[in-house]
């Protein structure tokens, strides 16, 4: 398909004008007129794009992109020059979706993750400059935090950082992916059990064993792998592109 009208399907299809966003949000690079071959992965770096270079791709998509509000104007030196530089060699579009790749019903970070992990009755949860970013629900079988944690790790392929300060049984659950460790006040404040994130932060630590509420943070990274992946997968099936998702590690 032509880069414009993909540009105007992902914005669509995310709802990106409804988000007061830092990304922004939609085509950052302009590369070739057609679009057959998409490469996506997390985060916009000089590795992604070189990989996604190899593979023959006309458009790498991201969850974070190469600019955010308020960066620019600026001089295009360092390592903004080399990633340019790749991308332009290799006639690559850039497209970002922030926040609307967290909030989405179907492909988001969020949304997805809580339909893998077995939470049912899903509900929008998290109110982040005017829009719920994150995802709530429960379990139709409550589970012990142990499980929990195990559960967790095994989806997100990545280490816990748990503080198991809740019930014995975890029934009600919201999910918030990447940097969110204070978006769990919200959690507390809607009586959740437990509440999943990225990072994890100081204060919320003393937060959850004085609430009652566990926590856990499985990695900015690691959380934001589920709708990048997600958002490939619709693409081949809805419009027939052909995509790959690139996994460029990062413990974080």
């Amino acid at each position: 398909m032509r880069r414009q009208d993909l540009d105007q399907y992902l914005s669509d299809f995310l709802k990106a004008s409804l988000f007061d966003d830092a990304a922004l949000n939609g085509l950052q690079v302009e590369g070739r007129k057609d679009v057959n071959r998409v490469a996506l992965g997390v985060s916009a770096c000089a590795e992604l794009f070189r990989k996604a270079a190899a593979t023959g791709a006309d458009a790498v998509v991201v969850h974070h992109g190469l600019f955010w509000k308020g960066d620019w104007p600026r001089p295009v030196t360092g390592i903004t020059r080399e990633r340019l530089k790749i991308l332009l060699e290799a006639e690559c579009s850039l497209f970002a979706f922030h926040l609307p790749l967290d909030a989405h019903p179907d492909v988001g970070n969020n949304a997805a993750a809580a339909r893998d992990l077995g939470l049912v009755d899903l509900e929008p949860f998290c109110d982040y400059h005017g829009s719920a970013i994150g995802w709530r629900g429960r379990f139709a079988a409550p589970v012990a935090p142990a499980d929990f944690v195990q559960r967790l790790e095994a989806y997100y392929g990545h280490g816990a950082h748990a503080v198991l300060a809740g019930p014995e049984r975890i029934e009600r659950v919201g999910i918030v992916s990447g940097g969110a460790a204070r978006e769990a006040e919200q959690a507390v404040a809607l009586g959740l059990d437990a509440y999943i994130t990225g990072e994890a932060g100081e204060p919320t630590t003393f937060l959850c064993r004085e609430a009652g509420m566990h926590f856990a943070a499985l990695g900015h990274y690691a959380t934001e792998r589920v709708g990048i992946q997600a958002l490939g997968r619709h693409l081949r099936q809805n419009l027939g592109l052909e995509t790959v998702f690139i996994d460029v590690e990062n413990e974080a």
